[in-house]
């Protein structure tokens, strides 16, 4: 049985989010293969239809059962159509949902293994090489597509070893996913991002991360400590 469980981070040790529409991760269990994956989700801070929008998602992975807090009526309807069960939890982490689910080994102790899937598939904090932050000044710009400029931050090994700074190119329809795509970056850090953008760029395997605020600098060393989470976007813009 493949299962999808909402999270607000990766892995079996992540605290569980009781939002479905709006978790930002999806951990997925592959109780046959003995493997998990997370996913982001890139419709977490759509302006509208987030349910629906996740629901769909969901249902082209090939998840017969979702483990969360609680689902809308209008999304439980489309995993009810994919044929996608529901099971509400108060558990506090992955791990635990997983546990209040019958053993599906038997006695047998589910050991699953990290695997990574060709799209929005969440790397380990410090393996992202290129990451690209909306910027105004020195703090994270609230709208993405017409932001003054982009910090560029080359990392590795957890550490940052170059920076640079770019004028934004231009708000134009579906450019900018393309552009920063072609620069190499891998994660976007902004305040706010329409969910058609934050699909675009999903479709490219790099990671969105919006609801951000602060200073750059405070920003970045929240992402490499792996603190840094998305929050409720700022902004309702499509690119």
């Amino acid at each position: 049985m493949k299962i999808a469980i909402s999270a607000k981070g990766q892995g079996l040790d992540a605290v569980l989010d009781p939002r479905f529409g709006r978790s930002p991760y999806f951990v997925i269990v592959d109780t046959t293969a003995g493997t998990i994956e997370t996913l982001t989700n890139a419709n977490a801070t759509a302006s509208g239809g987030a349910g629906i929008q996740t629901a769909q998602f969901i249902s082209k992975q090939g998840v017969e059962l979702v483990i969360t807090g609680s689902v809308g009526p209008k999304a439980t309807q489309v995993l009810a159509q994919a044929g996608i069960e529901i099971n509400h939890t108060k558990a506090n982490t992955v791990s635990e949902a997983i546990k209040e689910l019958d053993s599906p080994n038997g006695d047998e102790e589910f050991q699953p293994t990290i695997t990574s899937s060709p799209q929005n598939a969440i790397k380990p904090t410090g393996s992202y090489s290129k990451l690209a932050i909306a910027t105004d000044a020195n703090l994270v710009a609230p709208h993405f597509g017409h932001c003054p400029t982009f910090t560029i931050l080359t990392v590795s090994d957890n550490q940052v070893k170059a920076k640079k700074s770019i004028p934004n190119p231009g708000h134009k329809p579906g450019f900018l996913p393309r552009y920063l795509a072609d620069l190499g970056i891998d994660c976007i850090i902004t305040g706010g991002i329409g969910g058609n953008a934050e699909a675009l760029f999903a479709e490219r395997g790099i990671r969105v991360i919006g609801g951000v605020q602060g200073p750059v600098d405070d920003v970045v060393a929240a992402h490499l400590a792996g603190r840094l989470q998305p929050g409720e976007s700022l902004c309702d813009h499509d690119i």
